[in-house]
């Protein structure tokens, strides 16, 4: 299926712990307009569109549910990409560990995209620091033939939040780029053009409004001058 016949650009998967990040990710996308000049382009992941818009984040009704809920499992059936939150606390989350599973056995798995917030990709390979392993067992392992985890091994699409790592607008942006399809550096280059672009048009729009007002500062001078002279 098509990116834009999906209901949902992209849906949300995180641990309740890690809720700032979700409600600043789900803000983030929905707010961000792909360049005029790549809308409309096709890609692997469909034609880009002009909002990132909407984004699934709610999962209120989880609060008291035992399994995953058919309005959920309808959601993730509806959204084109799945952002993993990665953190320990996410590693840990049955929800979020049965979200990702969801979303591979509707045969998205080259849809699913991370961005880690806290703790270390593959901790736990070492027992000693497996409790810092931010990347959810769903994440790091296919489906079998069975349709469950096997012992087979994944690398997940990840942009890097942590301190020290990317900024958050270069974190977004490589999530933008990858569920868009295309390059992060063309994609990072455009936005450096329309955020001059844009300032630009601010410097000159400020420069006509000092010459707008330099001009009435004179002709308000130069009237009071004719009239002190026909006193």
């Amino acid at each position: 299926m098509l990116a834009e016949n999906y209901k949902y650009k992209a849906f949300i998967s995180y641990s309740h712990s890690d809720e700032k990040w979700a409600s600043w990710l789900h803000k983030a996308l929905e707010a961000y307009r792909p360049p005029k000049q790549i809308v409309g382009r096709e890609t692997p992941m469909g034609r880009i569109p002009e909002r990132f818009a909407p984004v699934f984040r709610d999962r209120e009704e989880l609060a008291t549910s035992t399994s995953l809920g058919e309005m959920l499992t309808e959601s993730l059936r509806a959204s084109a990409c799945q952002i993993v939150i990665c953190s320990p606390r996410a590693a840990k989350s049955r929800w979020t560990n049965e979200e990702i599973i969801a979303f591979k056995r509707l045969g998205k798995a080259h849809r699913i995209f991370a961005l880690i917030v806290d703790g270390e990709p593959g901790a736990s390979e070492n027992p000693e620091t497996a409790d810092l392993e931010c990347f959810p067992p769903a994440l790091i392992h296919e489906l079998g033939e069975d349709n469950e985890l096997s012992d087979v091994r994944s690398e997940p699409i990840a942009a890097d939040a942590r301190p020290g790592k990317d900024p958050r607008q270069a974190a977004k942006l490589k999530l933008l780029a990858g569920m868009l399809g295309v390059g992060y550096d063309d994609l990072r280059q455009r936005e450096v053009q329309r955020r001059q672009r844009r300032m630009m048009v601010l410097t000159t729009a400020a420069f006509v409004g000092m010459t707008i007002t330099s001009g009435l500062a004179v002709t308000a001078y130069l009237a009071r001058l004719e009239a002190e002279e026909q006193r």
